[in-house]
């Protein structure tokens, strides 16, 4: 190891001599950046040298080039004789790349990095010496065999390789066979098959740019003859008062510019072509120029991937970036039209991708928004179903508001909204389903001509039909409290009403929805803060939720296939316990403490008993200890306490010896948890126990799951070195 590190070090001399001679460093400078070099040498010759290793040497040597650099153009003039520092430090970086390749072949990020350095360098040395600038290229092009060597399932290293000999190397045809490759190994890849479109069409594109400028097109050759007549003569290009005006050189080199693209263009049309020739030379004519490759390349790629609607919309933002595509266009949009029949986002955007290119302050916008009506209510005869007339509504919604500034459009879209949602209403049993209630009960609220009994009306009938829906019963409650809140809390019986569809409909048909318990206990904590609840109440409410959501959890848990529902709920669980303790935080000074969960009495509610203590109210600068130290203990006894719910409750305790109790009881959650030890071993170092450290440190080692070991004594032997 020795011997290699000594090599490469020796290897060193003549720059750094350079380097001193030039005066861009000092002695002492060159030694530290010696010392530096051969500490990265040595962690580069480890047996387990790492990706981080490798990256950290490039970046002290780019570091180091990047100031040599500006040392540079302060000391001497640009352009001045080249020596062996200017190059040396640019080949040792690739040096060490070629080295990290070898080493992590499989890391196709590494492989990246590496081509976009050389794309670096190559750009710096772009416009100074053309042959260093030709050997990046060379040494581009080679690294890209061997990225796709190593990893030819990489659609991005494909693309990265046709774009190089697209834009530097200028070889089109090389492009071409690069992606044409990729495909026949990746042939379900979407991004290649976008890429390969662009390609044919930007190289369309180029051809037709040059034939415009040479005037080739029959139609060109037809217009200068007409503008010539049968005069042998150049005309002479008329010049406006400004140009004029302006004269000198630049008025006659202007005219000299047009007078020899004129000429040119008539010496191409005086080519002795026969007809034959000339039709296959003419854009309209030619296949080739028509997009006829553009359009094999889109049937090839939908015939690979045949169902996903987002993809032939790729296609479409490309086709608006070039010229004549109007054909290819209506091929693409027959083809969703065809293939996406019985799909109501498909339908939908075909209603409306004219209005891509129209802005709201274009004087087409009327007639285009009409024709996107007009498209909406004809796809609406041949699919009347839910998801169409969700697509519509959302349609509506979206201008109404877009066009919220401007009248005649603004009531154009609250007269459509509004009997579109007439229309839904007289036939809900075919066009209603959960998702367009709650999209119309949302519409309603925007429109004047809903009374709230109305909105009142239709979220009622829609949770009747879909009683699983927790957005509409989210949407329903939410009226409901809001109207609470504008009778200020005041009405007994509407809060007992609130209350009373709350706990035996809303939360019973559906339980995992996070933003209804929410509102829940938000609506809870109000009656709480109005004194129409007592703190029992409250820790009965909490609890029998937490009760809830367990059992769902439980049943989740034996299910089949419930790995997603099972994470969601619990992190519920993890979330209510967690609302119930900084509920408890944040009670007033004068509930010293609350009733253990066995002691808390179910009674009725009635609110003149609340509150027959005398009223205590003190400034409070923290919270509320002995309360959600009674929270904690309830959660802990009967509600099976999350890591979660733990550590806050270890965030709010003061003491520093009843938050080794809670971090003894967040390990226990789940033993193999090397996070929940660390925290753990964290605390007991911040705090100087380093004795009990090594306790928990030596029990959580036979605990931490095997794969986690290594990682985990790295991170206590970090925390100790701190």
């Amino acid at each position: 190891m020795a011997e290699i590190v000594q090599y490469r070090l020796e290897q060193m001399v003549g720059e750094l001599e350079d380097l001193e001679r030039r005066g861009l460093f000092t002695k002492n400078e060159l030694k530290a950046i010696v010392k530096k070099r051969t500490k990265f040498e040595y962690a580069l010759r480890r047996r387990r040298a790492c990706r981080a290793d490798f990256l950290r040497y490039v970046e002290y040597e780019t570091n180091v080039d990047a100031l040599r650099r500006q040392r540079k153009q302060r000391l001497e003039q640009k352009g001045g004789k080249t020596s062996l520092s200017d190059f040396s430090i640019t080949q040792r970086i690739i040096s060490i790349f070629e080295r990290a390749v070898v080493r992590h072949s499989e890391d196709v990020m590494l492989w990246i990095q590496f081509i976009e350095f050389i794309k670096s360098r190559r750009r710096l040395s772009s416009g100074d010496k053309d042959d260093e600038d030709d050997g990046h290229t060379r040494l581009l092009g080679r690294v890209f065999a061997r990225a796709i060597s190593a990893h030819p399932y990489e659609a991005q290293l494909w693309i990265k390789a046709a774009a190089h000999e697209l834009e530097i190397n200028m070889n089109g045809n090389a492009a071409r066979i690069l992606l044409q490759r990729a495909l026949r190994l990746i042939p379900d890849n979407q991004q290649v098959w976008i890429e390969y479109f662009r390609l044919e069409m930007l190289l369309v594109e180029k051809i037709k740019a040059r034939r415009r400028v040479l005037g080739i097109d029959r139609g060109d050759v037809a217009d200068e003859k007409a503008a010539e007549g049968e005069s042998g003569f150049i005309d002479v290009p008329q010049l406006d008062a400004e140009e004029s005006a302006e004269g000198g050189d630049s008025v006659v080199e202007k005219l000299t510019e047009q007078a020899l693209a004129q000429l040119d263009r008539k010496q191409a049309a005086q080519l002795d072509l026969s007809e034959e020739k000339r039709a296959v030379m003419s854009q309209h004519a030619n296949a080739y120029l028509q997009g006829a490759v553009a359009q094999v390349v889109y049937e090839q790629a939908i015939r690979s991937i045949s169902g996903d609607l987002e993809f032939r919309q790729e296609f479409l933002s490309i086709l608006k970036q070039f010229s004549d595509t109007d054909k290819l266009r209506d091929l693409v949009l027959a083809s969703i039209r065809r293939d996406f029949a019985a799909d109501a986002h498909a339908q939908a955007f075909l209603c409306t991708e004219h209005l891509s290119s129209v802005s709201i302050e274009s004087p087409d916008v009327v007639d285009a928004l009409k024709q996107a009506v007009e498209n909406f209510q004809n796809t609406l005869n041949e699919l009347d179903s839910p998801k169409m007339w969700t697509e519509y509504v959302a349609f509506l919604v979206q201008w109404l508001d877009t066009c919220k500034d401007v009248d005649s459009l603004r009531l154009f879209f609250v007269a459509l909204l509004t009997r579109a949602i007439a229309a839904i209403g007289e036939q809900r049993d075919i066009r209603l389903d959960a998702q367009l209630a709650v999209d119309c009960a949302h519409a309603m609220q925007k429109l004047d001509s809903f009374d709230t009994m109305s909105l009142l009306n239709w979220l009622a009938d829609s949770t009747q039909r879909f009683p699983n829906s927790a957005e509409l019963w989210l949407c329903r409650m939410e009226m409901l409290v809001s109207l609470s809140d504008d009778q200020a809390m005041g009405s007994v019986a509407s809060t007992s009403r609130t209350t009373t569809l709350f706990e035996n409909q809303a939360l019973i048909q559906a339980p995992q929805s996070r933003s209804l318990w929410d509102l829940w206990f938000d609506w809870t904590e109000k009656c709480f803060s109005s004194q129409l609840i007592t703190a029992d109440q409250v820790q009965s409410r909490f609890m029998a939720a937490l009760m809830r959501v367990m059992q769902q959890r439980t049943q989740a848990a034996t299910s089949d296939g419930g790995s997603k529902q099972l994470a969601q709920l619990q992190s519920l669980v993890a979330h209510l316990q967690i609302r119930y303790v900084d509920w408890a935080w944040k009670l007033p000074a004068a509930h010293k403490a609350l009733s253990p969960f066995g002691e808390i009495a179910h009674m009725k509610f009635n609110p003149d008993d609340e509150n027959d203590d005398e009223e205590v109210v003190q400034e409070q600068t923290e919270g509320n200890v002995a309360a959600m130290r009674q929270a904690c203990q309830n959660i802990s006894r009967h509600a099976f306490p999350t890591l979660a719910f733990y550590r806050r409750c270890i965030e709010l305790e003061p003491e520093a010896k009843n938050k080794v109790t809670l971090y003894e009881m967040a390990c226990r959650v789940d033993e193999s948890d090397a996070e929940a030890w660390l925290d753990y071993l964290r605390f007991l170092i911040d705090t100087r126990h380093l004795g009990q450290a090594s306790v928990v440190f030596w029990r959580a080692t036979k605990l931490v799951s095997e794969d986690r070991q290594a990682e985990f004594e790295a991170a206590y032997q970090n925390m100790l070195a701190k």
